[in-house]
C-alpha cells in the first residue's frame, strides 16, 4: 500500500491512567501541528484499542489551543483507556481502519502491556509489508518499564505516596498503640511503596527512626509473614506504634487466591480492587503481636489506596509534567525521522542540576519485561530503602511539605506511683 507524502496519525491511550498522561497527548498534538506538512490529521482512538476496533475515532487536529493547554494539566486519560490485547482476528479489522483513514503513524501511549500490543501490531505490519510506523510512548505509575531511567507518571504518584504517608503517620502518632497498614499498587515492582519513604524526610525536629513509614515491603524481596510480624513487634517495642507500607504484589507471594480479582486480557489479576490483603495482614497482627501495655487495646487498621493514587489533581510533579510532554513531542520528531518499532525512553543526563533527555530503544527490549527496584536501593533487612533510592527519586517529585513534632522537649519528672487502669 502506498501513501502520499502527507499522511494521518493515530494516538491511543492504554492501561491505567496517570496524572500526566494528557501531557504526553498534548506533546504529540503540539509537535504534529509543527509538522503539518507531513502530518495531516491526528485521530484519537476513543477508549484505546476498543475504540479503534469499533472505528470510534476523534479528530484532534482542530482542538482549540486553550482546550489543549487545559487538557494537558488534567489527570486521567482524556481519550479514554482500555486493556485489550489484539487477537489474531482483530488484526484484519485494525488494518482496515488504518487503510480507510489513511493512518500511517501510530503513537501507543502506555506501559508494559501497551508495549506488547504495539509490538504485535508492528509484527503484523511487517508480515503484510505495510508501511505503518508505530512508536510506544511510555506511561506508567508503576515505573517498571525497562531501558528508561523512569517513566512519566511515576514522579507524580511518588509525590502522592509521600503526602499520603506523611499524613497517615502524623495521624498514627496521635494515638497510643496504633498499627497502620497501607496497601499500594505495585504488582511486580515496589517503586510506589519505596516512594512512601519520602515521608520520613518531611518531619523536622524529630529523630527519623521515629518517623513513618517504619516498614516497607516490596515484591522484589520474598515476603515472610512470620518475619513481617517480627518486624512490627520490634518497631512496636521500640516506639509503641508502627506505620507500614505493603506493595500489592506480595499477595502473589502469600499464594492466597482470595486476594486476587478477575484477570485482564494480558493475564494480570486485579489486586487493588478490595481491602482483602490489608484485612488479612491486620488480622495476622492482631492475632500474633505481643502487647504488654496498660495504654488500652491495640489499634490495627488498614487502607488500600486502589485507584485513588493514580490521578490526583494538585499533586502533579512539575518535572513529571514537563517530561511527559517532552516524550510525546519527541515521539513525533523520531517518527518523522523514520523511527518505528521503538519505544521512547528518558535518559538521566545529570542529577545536580537534574536534567534528562528523550531517546529511542527497540520495542523488544521493553515489551513483556519488568524493571525492578535495584538491590542497592533496598535495605539489608528487605523492609525499607537506602540513600541510593532517595538520590534517585528526589529530583522527580519536587518540593515536599514540612511537618514538625515536639521532638526532644523535656519531660516532667513523675512524682506518683504508676497508675494501672482497671
Amino acid at each position: 500500500m502506498s501513501y502520499a507524502a502527507r499522511a494521518n496519525a493515530l494516538v491511543l491511550q492504554s492501561g491505567g491512567p496517570t496524572a500526566v498522561i494528557n501531557q504526553t497527548l498534548a506533546g504529540i498534538l503540539t509537535a504534529a501541528r509543527r509538522n503539518a506538512k507531513q502530518i495531516k490529521t491526528v485521530y484519537g482512538a476513543f477508549h484505546g484499542l476498543h475504540g479503534l476496533l469499533n472505528e470510534n475515532l476523534l479528530d484532534l487536529s482542530e482542538l482549540p489551543e486553550h482546550v489543549l493547554e487545559g487538557l494537558a494539566q488534567t489527570p486521567g486519560a482524556a481519550l479514554g483507556s482500555a486493556r485489550l490485547k489484539p487477537k489474531r482476528e482483530d488484526l484484519d479489522r485494525l488494518f482496515e481502519v488504518f487503510h480507510e483513514h489513511r493512518i500511517r503513524y501510530v503513537f501507543y501511549i502506555g506501559g508494559n502491556d501497551s508495549a506488547e500490543a504495539a509490538q504485535l501490531i508492528r509484527s503484523e505490519a511487517n508480515e503484510r509489508h505495510h508501511g505503518l510506523h508505530i512508536l510506544h510512548v511510555p506511561k506508567t505509575i508503576d515505573n517498571d518499564l525497562m531501558e528508561t531511567d523512569h517513566s512519566p507518571g511515576y514522579g507524580s504518584v511518588a509525590r502522592v505516596a509521600a503526602h499520603v504517608l506523611l499524613g497517615d503517620d502524623l495521624d498514627n502518632r496521635s494515638f497510643y498503640n496504633g498499627i497502620k497498614i497501607n496497601i499500594c499498587m505495585g504488582r511486580h515492582a515496589g517503586w510506589i511503596a519505596a516512594a512512601s519513604a519520602l515521608a520520613r524526610r518531611c518531619v523536622e525536629n524529630e529523630d527519623r527512626e521515629n518517623c513513618g513509614p517504619h516498614l516497607i515491603y516490596m515484591p522484589e524481596r520474598s515476603f515472610s509473614e512470620e518475619q513481617f510480624i517480627r518486624d512490627i513487634q520490634e518497631t512496636y517495642d521500640r516506639i509503641g506504634r508502627a506505620t507500614v507500607v505493603v506493595a500489592e504484589g506480595i499477595a502473589d507471594q502469600l499464594r492466597n487466591s482470595r486476594f486476587a480479582g478477575e484477570k485482564d486480557e494480558f493475564g494480570n489479576a486485579q489486586l487493588s480492587g478490595s481491602g482483602k490483603l490489608g484485612d488479612y495482614l491486620a488480622h495476622s497482627i492482631e492475632k500474633h503481636l505481643r502487647v504488654k501495655s496498660n495504654l488500652g487495646k491495640l489499634r490495627v487498621r488498614s487502607d488500600t489506596w486502589g485507584y485513588l493514587q493514580r490521578s490526583l489533581p494538585g499533586m502533579v510533579s512539575v518535572v513529571d509534567s514537563q517530561e511527559a510532554f517532552e516524550v510525546g513531542a519527541a515521539a513525533v520528531e523520531f517518527m518523522l525521522q523514520g523511527a518505528t518499532d521503538k519505544t521512547v525512553v528518558l535518559k538521566r543526563v545529570s542529577d545536580i542540576p537534574y536534567s534528562s533527555m528523550p531517546a529511542l530503544v527497540d520495542l523488544a527490549l521493553v515489551a513483556q519485561k519488568t524493571k525492578h527496584v535495584p538491590a542497592q536501593m533496598i535495605n539489608a533487612a528487605g523492609n525499607g530503602v537506602t540513600n541510593a533510592f532517595y538520590d534517585y527519586v528526589l529530583p522527580l517529585v519536587g518540593e515536599l511539605p514540612k511537618a514538625y513534632s515536639l521532638g526532644s522537649v523535656g519531660k516532667v519528672n513523675k512524682k506518683l506511683t504508676a497508675y494501672v487502669r482497671s
